[in-house]
């Protein structure tokens, strides 16, 4: 009855910023742990130290403790961080989920120290740069915690999305809105991924590619899928 309350209450205030209503955090915590996570992790050493970058619901940060991977997990909403430490706390307890699960933005990882972690998960997050500047931000960011030689797993919408089937707004050079949070998203292709990635050392590990899926809104995204290596 109190979520019910709090779901009722969050829709009716648009007060309340889009990542922290209650019932968008149910919504990104119902869904499934990541395949391309699990299938990469499937035989990886339980001492790997992987950050999944923009948590959200904790879906991937809760698989990651339950197998026992040295984890740590950062997103900037409140709420989001507040599910996700709930549900890693039975697996690491109540102190160390506040050790491991942070907040933070995606282009200021200054918690982290420089050659930190083995693998970043970032599924749908880089997109949220709200300008070229922190798009770039946020990639050196990544790139600067990552040891040589580790991983980027990642996803990133191209601007083929088309998620309410009304279309995108260009707005400008790789930035468009349209989509449900109403801000503005940057939006590249495969191609265009991989060449802005690479200044950063990141190499593909094995080709970017994109698929098609419906949208909660009810039109489609494109997301495009990169596995990156870190120049050593």
């Amino acid at each position: 009855m109190r979520l019910l309350v709090a779901l009722v209450s969050s829709m009716d205030n648009p007060e309340i910023p889009f990542w922290e209503r209650p019932e968008i955090v149910e919504q990104f915590a119902a869904r499934p742990p990541d395949q391309r996570m699990m299938e990469l992790l499937g035989d990886a050493s339980r001492a790997t130290r992987v950050l999944d970058l923009g948590c959200a619901g904790g879906r991937n940060t809760e698989w990651l403790a339950r197998e026992g991977f040295d984890f740590y997990a950062l997103d900037d909403s409140r709420a989001m961080l507040e599910k996700t430490r709930s549900r890693v706390e039975p697996y690491v307890g109540k102190a160390d989920a506040g050790h491991r699960v942070v907040e933070g933005r995606m282009d200021n990882l200054s918690v982290f120290d420089r050659d930190f972690f083995d693998l970043i998960i970032c599924f749908g997050v880089y997109h949220a740069a709200q300008s070229l500047e922190e798009w770039h931000c946020a990639i050196a960011e990544s790139a600067r915690i990552l040891k040589p030689a580790a991983q980027l797993l990642m996803t990133q919408f191209s601007p083929r999305s088309d998620p309410t089937g009304q279309g995108l707004q260009r707005i400008e050079p790789h930035l468009f809105t349209g989509f449900r949070d109403e801000r503005r998203m940057l939006l590249l292709e495969p191609d265009e991924l991989d060449a802005w990635m690479a200044p950063y050392g990141f190499t593909p590990v094995r080709p970017t590619y994109d698929t098609t899926a419906p949208a909660d809104e009810g039109g489609t995204r494109v997301v495009v899928n990169a596995l990156y290596q870190k120049n050593g």
